[in-house]
């Protein structure tokens, strides 16, 4: 994974690695196929190819290539290995106010990336790739002198050692967890938003059964696993109800609720507030 990072931010430095963008979208939404973040996303082609679906249009991400993901777009991904055999294979890191991770993602399933190693680095650094990966997936109304391209690269570049960095951090500590909880942790984080998503469904994704992920879990955390993801569904409408002025309900389902009563009732026992009442709130902290 380290080897395949320094070989992109050589060739960023030199100003040989291809940045590819999304097409324009008209806004975010919650339905569709895929999953959406709501930091920006850096995929990184080391082998074979991403074929991304938007709700409008597609792009694909060859090897070599690298992609910025903007946040809260949503997007469905297609993988497959290269014409001269190689199997797919590429690294996507993601940062936010907390931590960094990295994953290097290979082909789990047919046609289907799935999370082969991650590292998660909670670091103060966080924050500034975040923001530096954010800044990447804005481009600007207007480039009369077509410095765009540049500024981007730069700022991937940046943002591409500050990772490295981390990860060599003498004072790095690597976590003891089972793997297939680093596994797991991914497949959540993509997952958040789906309303299908139960233990039972990630079990099967990471080929065991639901009992014995639920216990390994509970084992290794402390934690119910379904408790977690109902706080980091809430947790994510929180953030989207203090930047976003979406309808409540598309933020339900942006959060993975089957619907906004039992979305608005679960986020009044965590917060004390309804969405209605926490937005307001935030708003007024803001003014």
């Amino acid at each position: 994974m380290r080897q395949d990072l320094g070989d992109f931010i050589a060739r960023a430095a030199k100003g040989n690695l291809r940045l590819v963008s999304p097409p324009p979208q008209p806004g975010w939404t919650t339905r569709g196929a895929g999953h959406l973040h709501l930091n920006a996303e850096l995929f990184l082609q080391v082998q074979g190819h991403t074929e991304f679906r938007f709700p409008q249009g597609q792009v694909t991400l060859q090897a070599g290539e690298a992609l910025v993901m903007p946040p809260k777009l949503l997007h469905d991904e297609w993988v497959a290995g290269g014409p001269d055999g190689q199997p797919f294979s590429n690294l996507v890191i993601y940062a936010d106010h907390q931590s960094m991770s990295c994953h290097l993602a290979n082909e789990a399933r047919p046609g289907r990336p799935g999370n082969l190693y991650l590292e998660v680095y909670p670091h103060v650094d966080a924050v500034r790739i975040e923001a530096w990966l954010g800044d990447a997936a804005k481009p600007p109304a207007q480039d009369a002198h077509g410095l765009w391209v540049v500024q981007q690269r730069a700022l991937v570049l940046t943002a591409l050692s500050a990772v490295a960095r981390l990860l060599d951090a003498p004072q790095k500590t690597v976590a003891s967890e089972p793997a297939l909880l680093g596994q797991l942790r991914v497949l959540v984080q993509n997952r958040l938003g789906e309303v299908d998503l139960t233990v039972a469904s990630l079990a099967e994704e990471l080929g065991c059964t639901a009992d014995y992920l639920s216990h390994l879990y509970s084992r290794s955390t402390g934690e119910h696993l379904w408790q977690v993801v109902l706080r980091q569904r809430l947790a994510r409408a929180a953030r989207l109800l203090t930047e976003d002025n979406s309808a409540i309900k598309e933020i339900a389902w942006c959060c993975g609720f089957a619907s906004a009563s039992y979305f608005i009732r679960s986020f009044k026992q965590q917060f004390g507030l309804t969405p209605k009442m926490f937005r307001a709130q935030a708003q007024a902290g803001v003014s």
